[in-house]
């Protein structure tokens, strides 16, 4: 903006790329950071040159419109840096459209800007002055792993008046580290989708942090030399386990060195790169090697009779440390790990790369449908901003197009979504009008408007993941001020509410008339999903209690990926409820009564297939060969489920009313959380059919 000033141009242009480059910095690895930037700089460009040629005349403006919206909006499924780029992309398109002037001059010189103060962004961000937003969040995660280390290392003299008394300290002060932690990681907010590789991989790390706490008790117990003798207090199962201290400080040694290079690597990049916690790395194969020689002197031990428990602990372990280790890699790599190459002690083979256009093709391919969602929404948001150029050439009001700029903000793909947004939209802005108002009327300089727009940009950023409605609040004086006709012009703000407020309006009108999206309509193809991948992941933990390989190649090859199916599916329903949530009270919804029903059961049921994945992975760490014909069972009542929550024809089976009768506490819990998910089932399936 200062150097637009000094040469004599309009400053909005320069800021405007700036600003937008700086929303689509992801704060994740360099590279991603860079294709953000470029994807708007380019779409940005392109977009500003389509916007001068469609103020020629009215049809060629509303032909361009409809396809460039479109084709941007669509654009979506194709890649990422699309994905975090397209609405700003369309942004710049309108501003365009709606300058006062449309000469090649004036379109060249406003381009440039643009792509000027958007590199000057990039530049800045990147090289001159590049900050970490999740610095606090990785040394939060490294203070954990380091308090890690320091437990592992007490753990032989746990059993010891004077060195338990410090384990237990330590203990609370790494669990206080981890909650401190998982604060640090929820106050920066995944703003883009490669962002949320960091933000993701760090809650992982604090995750197996707080679930290694729990290995590194259970080896105590095991350990404990007063466990035959006094079993108050312990875990009933280990009551009559014999002593095993003498292998406690092998293990504690292997544990320590396996977790030991994890602060670190987090603290700052490691030099040599991320490369050693890959799987075929050299972290990666030590810890390997270290626990192969332990599992060797424990299973030649004849007298141990806590053997198998000391093995099935080390093994979970294990797979934490691994988990650990991959984190850290996609945390500087950018890049999350695939786990099925992972399984042997190897490189894995070079795999052949798709040519990206064919990805690019595939995606389109898939998505050019009227089953799509984002083909709909692409429609949608065509027909939107085309009826808000219709209103910005009658209406002839100077920035008329902040209108179609709400509705290209708040339009959303699904109608809850779009509601909120609009609503938190309007009160900001409403809100921020009257600030801008104030502003204008008090600054009497092109230098008090330039310090006043940099202060607003500032807190508009700081503020864009913490609470939209305050980011909207200061973000309006940001524009108002950056685009203001002519100094002191306080009127000016009043147009920014009333075009927000009809934007908005038109956006929610649009949610609901126009192809209504309801992702409560969804939501029950989302639990079915759930219930499908428990009931393989129960096929997969019988599966992995009677193959023949080695047990860590078949924990990696069997148990994770059904594990991970199993997160993945929770998530996307915990997703979709969320959203559904939000539909309760839309306007113009004729199935209030119904969605309410279904949004309680939902609850239901993914809370209760989150506890049944926990159950699952605890009972997998001993296999037990007299339980397969229950697990199996439970397994066929799990898919019962899913069929019945889809309403598929032959799924009429009643809840069961078998009970499980075992010793075993968690696959008595088991067969209690399968039946709260029958019953939440048969809930979901009385609905009537919309």
């Amino acid at each position: 903006m200062v150097v637009c000033l000094l040469l004599g141009h309009p400053m909005g242009w320069a800021a405007l790329g700036g600003l937008q480059v700086v929303m689509v910095d992801n704060g994740g690895p360099y590279r991603s950071r860079l294709e953000n930037a470029v994807t708007v700089l380019l779409g940005g460009s392109v977009a500003v040159a389509l916007g001068v040629l469609a103020g020629a005349n009215l049809p060629t403006a509303l032909t361009i419109t409809i396809v460039f919206c479109f084709v941007v909006t669509l654009a979506r499924v194709v890649s990422q840096p699309l994905a975090s780029s397209s609405v700003i992309i369309l942004v710049s398109y309108i501003v365009a459209y709606g300058s006062p002037v449309h000469t090649l001059a004036s379109g060249v010189r406003d381009g440039t800007d643009f792509v000027l103060g958007g590199v000057w962004a990039a530049v800045l961000t990147l090289v001159l002055w590049p900050a970490d937003p999740f610095r606090p969040a990785r040394n939060a995660a490294a203070d954990v792993y380091a308090g890690l280390v320091e437990l592992a290392q007490l753990l032989p003299g746990a059993h010891t008046a004077e060195g338990g008394r410090r384990f237990n300290e330590v203990l609370a002060r790494v669990r206080a580290m981890i909650e401190s932690a998982q604060q640090a990681v929820a106050a920066t907010p995944a703003r883009m989708t490669a962002r949320t590789v960091r933000a993701r991989n760090l809650a992982v790390l604090n995750e197996s942090a707080d679930l290694l706490i729990a290995r590194v008790l259970r080896f105590a117990e095991l350990s404990d030399s007063e466990v035959s003798a006094s079993p108050e207090g312990k875990d009933a199962r280990f009551a009559s386990v014999p002593a095993a201290p003498r292998y406690l400080a092998q293990i504690a040694a292997w544990l320590g060195a396996a977790l030991e290079p994890v602060a670190p690597a987090l603290r700052v990049r490691p030099p040599r790169g991320e490369s050693a916690f890959a799987p075929y790395g050299s972290h990666s194969v030590e810890l390997r090697r270290g626990l192969a020689r332990i599992e060797g002197s424990i299973a030649k031990d004849e007298a141990l009779d806590a053997g198998k428990y000391l093995i099935a602990t080390l093994h979970d372990s294990l797979l934490n440390v691994e988990v650990s280790y991959e984190a850290v890699l996609a945390i500087w790599s950018g890049v999350e790990a695939s786990r099925k190459d992972t399984a042997v002690l190897r490189e894995p083979a070079p795999v052949k790369r798709i040519a990206s256009p064919q990805v690019w093709v595939d995606a389109l391919r898939a998505n050019v449908t009227s089953n799509s969602v984002m083909f709909r929404h692409a429609l949608r948001l065509a027909a939107v901003v085309a009826i808000d150029v219709l209103l910005m050439h009658f209406i002839r009001i100077t920035h008329g197009y902040w209108l179609a700029m709400t509705s290209i903000i708040v339009l959303q793909p699904y109608t809850g979504e779009t509601v909120r947004r609009s609503g938190e939209r309007v009160a900001g802005t409403v809100a921020g009008a009257v600030l801008a108002a104030v502003l204008a009327a008090g600054i009497h300089s092109q230098v008090g408007i330039l310090v006043a727009v940099s202060v607003g940009a500032m807190f508009s950023v700081a503020l864009y993941t913490v609470d939209y409605a305050w980011y909207c609040f200061f973000l309006t004086p940001t524009i108002v001020l950056m685009t203001l006709p002519h100094l002191r012009d306080w009127h000016f703000a009043a147009v920014r509410m009333g075009m927000t407020v009809l934007g908005a309006l038109i956006s929610v009108l649009a949610m609901l008339l126009l192809w209504p999206e309801r992702e409560s309509l969804q939501l029950p193809g989302m639990l079915a999903r759930g219930a499908a991948a428990e009931a393989a992941y129960l096929r997969a933990m019988l599966a992995f209690w009677k193959t023949a390989e080695s047990r860590i190649v078949a924990e990696r090859t069997t148990l994770a990926p059904a594990r991970r199916l199993c997160g993945l599916a929770i998530n996307d329903a915990e997703e979709t409820l969320d959203h559904a949530l939000l539909e309760h009270d839309l306007p113009l919804n004729p199935e209030r009564a119904r969605t309410e029903h279904l949004n309680r059961a939902g609850l239901t049921f993914t809370t209760y297939l989150r506890r049944l994945t926990q159950t699952i992975t605890t009972l997998a760490a001993v296999g037990d060969a007299s339980l397969e014909g229950v697990i199996a069972g439970l397994a066929a009542r799990l898919d019962m489920v899913a069929q019945r929550v889809m309403r598929k024809e032959g799924s009429v089976a009643p809840v069961s009313e078998e009970r499980v009768e075992s010793e075993n506490e968690q696959l008595v819990r088991m067969e209690r959380q399968v039946s709260v998910l029958e019953r939440a089932a048969e809930d979901i399936a009385a609905l009537e059919p919309v």
